[in-house]
């Protein structure tokens, strides 16, 4: 049977159902695209078709109008085409435990940090994103190695903080309040491959992490706003990082920036400078000390969309550095069903030159949310 296939009917449960007090509920996207891609000097893989579907799978017990609690389960099935690097098909399933009430949001469990649920920064509407990108699935990029039990970075691939990934944390996130949102977030162990950490870092079993953020909304008129978010997370002590974010909305258009800002504040854990071992070279954990900013605009004409997003990142010990820029435009054939045209163009540097450095990739797909 094809691995495709993995888009099964658990995508398409219907949206909400009640018995009694419980509510059961399933939302997500689900969709096909085919990518063609050209490098500058070769092409092992000049087409690649690729099949994902995410879903945020509840159950809630509701307690009494304001308060209830419950189980979710994001989860991803994919598949993709010739992928050298990673198993063809995967499942991810992220459990946690929340409880959601008039004092805020308490979250236990395989769930994202406090300081990522409430950043705002560059927008991308279509499928790949530009922090943490999907965009991977069709140009390479040697300075953000994602195996099928190890990840590596060599500079950071978002604005927002991800370094404890979706290891399992506690998250609190109060409700908004004069337009503010503040949250806070514990992780125990915070490396993990879904993350920015690397798994073979010093501190991949016995360090924690904290994270902090907020999130304020500026109503300026009746078609206009601002969000901004700031975020901090300290990591295994001396891992430290300040992120911060905005929007701008205006009627049909829209902008965003990102930033963070990655250093070591100690001498516990320092960056490796000479290779350890055959699979583990100099600074291979150099998005340690990094930097990363984004920047996006938008606009809406009825049912079509575009936008166009460019993501830039570093490392300050090394010459690794990346450029990354998605025009994306989708077209919303009904409530439910959308289309997609996307032109990525990625270009990296490394400490070595690299035959296939650079690279664009045209992308159509078709995508149902439910």
């Amino acid at each position: 049977m094809k691995k495709y296939l993995l888009l099964s009917p658990l995508f398409f449960l219907p949206s909400v159902s009640y018995a009694e007090n419980w509510e059961i509920s399933a939302h997500g996207l689900a969709g096909a695209y085919f990518g063609i891609s050209e490098t500058k000097y070769e092409n092992k893989y000049p087409s690649r078709f690729v099949t994902r579907g995410d879903a945020t799978l509840k159950i809630d017990y509701k307690i009494d109008n304001t308060h209830k609690i419950g189980v979710h389960a994001p989860t991803t099935l994919m598949y993709r085409q010739d992928d050298k690097n990673r198993s063809e098909g995967e499942v991810r399933f992220y459990p946690y435990l929340q409880d959601e009430s008039q004092f805020g949001t308490i979250q236990i469990g395989y769930t994202k940090n406090a300081a990522n649920q409430l950043h705002k920064g560059a927008m991308d509407i279509s499928p790949l994103g530009i922090d943490d990108s999907n965009a991977t699935y069709f140009l390479s990029n040697s300075n953000w190695s994602g195996g099928f039990k190890s990840t590596a970075y060599y500079t950071p691939n978002a604005t927002t903080i991800l370094t404890d990934g979706r290891a399992p944390k506690i998250t609190y996130i109060t409700p908004k309040i004069a337009g503010f949102k503040l949250g806070a977030s514990y992780t125990v162990h915070n490396a993990n491959r879904r993350g920015t950490t690397s798994r073979y870092v010093d501190y991949e079993t016995n360090e924690d992490g904290y994270t902090f953020a907020a999130q304020k909304e500026f109503i300026l008129s009746e078609k206009s706003k601002i969000l901004t978010s700031l975020g901090y997370g300290v990591f295994n002590e001396t891992d430290k990082e300040i992120s911060f974010g905005s929007q701008y909305h205006y009627a049909s258009f829209n902008t965003g920036i990102g930033y963070k800002k990655s250093y070591i504040d100690g001498t516990k854990n320092p960056i490796a400078t000479q290779k350890v071992n055959n699979y583990l070279p100099a600074y291979f954990d150099n998005f340690r000390e990094s930097n990363a900013y984004n920047i996006s605009a938008g606009y809406n004409w009825e049912k079509f969309k575009t936008n166009i997003a460019y993501l830039f990142s570093e490392a300050e010990n090394t010459r690794h550095q990346n450029s990354l820029y998605i025009w994306s435009n989708v077209y919303q054939i009904t409530d439910e069903v959308e289309l997609y045209g996307i032109l990525s163009h990625l270009n990296f540097k490394g400490e070595t030159k690299k035959k296939d450095n650079e690279g664009c990739a045209l992308i159509f797909g078709v995508g149902y949310r439910f």
